[in-house]
């Protein structure tokens, strides 16, 4: 009979154990220098795509009428981006800074807006997602991304609830195995 605090362990070593997800979007980029292979997570969500509209105050205006809520805030405006490739085509990463719930990326025409999924530190988007007048060709000459700033709102998201459902799954095994002995 396994003991309590065995099974215990073993739950621990497998969820220490977890490795990057099959799922993961890494960097791929020569240009980034140290950050080239770094889990960037997975795509957000596309939520909307627009004309361009002004100032932090018009784009939480645009947000909030998209979402039909009053409770998005401007949190941070950041300008100039530096945004990465992936592994995976036509995706692009970015850094944020304050782990946002939505984001929205500007160029000189279009703005677009994201949820922020799986890991909040990074931005990640898949231009498949976005109108012809969002993929602007940049100034060398090709068809790459071209992005303006990057504006996020509110504060952070809420990690996933995996390893708390894990802990239940847990407690609710070794109640089991309690019931069961008993």
């Amino acid at each position: 009979m396994i003991s309590i605090k065995r099974l215990l362990q073993i739950g621990l070593i497998l969820a220490s154990g977890v490795s990057m997800p099959s799922w993961a979007i890494l960097i791929d980029d020569t240009n980034a220098g140290i950050l080239d292979g770094t889990n960037v997570g997975v795509v957000d969500s596309f939520i909307a795509e627009d004309d361009k509209v002004g100032n932090p105050q018009s784009e939480e205006d645009w947000v909030n009428s998209i979402l039909g809520t009053g409770t998005v805030t401007y949190t941070v405006k950041n300008d100039p981006v530096t945004y990465f490739m992936t592994d995976t085509t036509d995706v692009f990463a970015f850094e944020l800074e304050s782990a946002p719930e939505y984001f929205l990326i500007k160029n000189a025409q279009r703005i677009a807006l994201y949820q922020n999924l799986a890991d909040v530190d990074w931005g990640v988007f898949d231009t498949g997602d976005l109108s012809i007048a969002m993929n602007l060709p940049d100034f060398s000459g090709d068809d790459a991304f071209t992005i303006s700033h990057v504006t996020e709102f509110n504060g952070s998201v809420p990690e996933p609830g995996v390893l708390g459902l894990l802990g239940l799954g847990m407690v609710g095994i070794v109640l089991g195995r309690r019931r069961m002995a008993a």
